[in-house]
């Protein structure tokens, strides 16, 4: 977009002056954009390709990804160091306000570092769990005619449920959780039922007992979907959601395990 905007500003006609000057400034801008993109620190571009070059000759994305976000934090305390300089030196004719936003963009860097290394660190421990680990086995089933007021005041509220397989008699029609019950107002509570909110068969993705947690998690993410009804040798026997899979997490990682 910079190369763009500077064939566009050198090709403009001088009486152009206003049209010129826009294109010359945009061009800079995503000149100078890039380059800071490309500062070899995690999550920034420049990091991911580090990271990239790391996985590629250690063949560990852990380790890749650690010693990235090492160097995004490390850039992110350069930018938080060189911005009191400026604030109280005030070099190259920089004032205060630079010296403060250079001390803001530090903080930024080395917190989304830190953010982006512990989702991967989540994300790698899902990988050491398998879908009969994290499922809830106990899901209740409800039918699909009973209304939302009568579903929060006969099963969230009495077991503290929160996912839910919907079927008629014997067959399986979908699954419920409370992101769908969220989508629902208040006042519609006691004329919706359940078949209008949940998220049908048709669209549901099954997922093994024996897969990994992470795989379960994947597929959620490219179908948009939450919740997924874990089958072993064609029967259904629990129901596994997002919901599960982080306080699956949160639990072990509070105890230590």
């Amino acid at each position: 977009m910079g190369g763009l905007f500077y064939l566009f500003w050198f090709f403009i006609p001088n009486e152009a002056s206003l049209v010129a000057a826009v294109a010359q400034w945009l061009s800079v801008v995503n000149v100078v954009l890039a380059v800071f993109n490309m500062i070899p620190g995690f999550p920034l571009d420049g990091g991911r390709v580090l990271r990239s070059l790391l996985w590629h000759f250690s063949g560990s994305y852990e380790r890749s990804t650690r010693i990235a976000t090492q160097m995004g934090r490390g850039v992110g305390l350069l930018f938080i160091v060189g911005g009191f300089l400026i604030v109280f030196l005030r070099p190259f004719g920089l004032d205060w306000f630079n010296g403060i936003w250079f001390v803001f963009i530090g903080w930024f860097l080395g917190s989304a570092a830190s953010a982006s290394y512990r989702q991967v660190q989540w994300r790698e421990a899902l990988r050491k769990f398998t879908v009969s680990q994290a499922m809830v086995s106990d899901c209740p089933v409800i039918a699909p005619d009973i209304t939302v007021d009568r579903l929060i005041q006969e099963y969230i509220l009495t077991s503290e449920s929160r996912s839910f397989l919907v079927a008629d008699e014997d067959r399986l029609m979908g699954t419920l959780t409370l992101d769908n019950i969220r989508a629902v107002p208040r006042s519609d509570w006691d004329t919706t039922q359940v078949r209008g909110i949940m998220t049908p068969v048709d669209r549901l993705k099954v997922a093994h007992s024996g897969q990994d947690a992470l795989s379960i998690l994947e597929q959620m993410d490219e179908s948009g979907i939450s919740q997924m009804p874990v089958v072993n040798e064609g029967r259904v026997i629990g129901l596994i959601a997002r919901d599960n899979l982080t306080a699956f997490l949160r639990t072990r990682s509070e105890s230590g395990v």
